[in-house]
């Protein structure tokens, strides 16, 4: 049986869930925690996509949602998409993707199913330092 977790992505401008996406296996700090910050390190949050942007950039939360579902996504099975709100399926962590615009930057928050309790909330880099201190 695999470790399974959620993924919400959050678009606190409309201060809703955009979606859930849950993931069978892997859901775990060291692995899906660590791919998901790898997908998400060097992102720019924008408001309108400029002609000659090269940055790794997603034009709104939407925007990023659908990239990673795309992804993460590899032919049928493992990766599904649940309605916003969706919770008690099975995770054993909770990643919820947000922006802070006031900031300008993305913040992860992790929270262990079993224990109730979130176990990481801040920016990528933090992020980045946290998984790595996971054993």
């Amino acid at each position: 049986m695999g470790t399974r977790c959620l993924t919400v992505i959050n678009d606190d401008d409309l201060m809703e869930e955009i979606c859930v996406i849950y993931r069978q296996h892997d859901g775990y700090p060291r692995g899906h925690g660590l791919e998901l910050y790898n997908f998400l390190d060097k992102f720019y949050i924008v408001n309108g996509i400029g002609l000659n942007d090269e940055r790794k950039i997603a034009n709104g939360m939407s925007c990023l949602a659908a990239q990673l579902i795309a992804h993460f996504k590899e032919g049928a099975g493992s990766i599904y998409i649940h309605q916003a709100g969706t919770r008690d399926i099975g995770e054993a962590y909770i990643y919820v993707i947000t922006y802070d615009s006031e900031k300008d930057k993305i913040v992860v928050e992790v929270d262990d199913v079993g224990s109730n309790a979130p176990i990481f909330k801040g920016g990528l880099e933090l992020y980045h330092q946290w998984i790595h201190k996971m054993s």
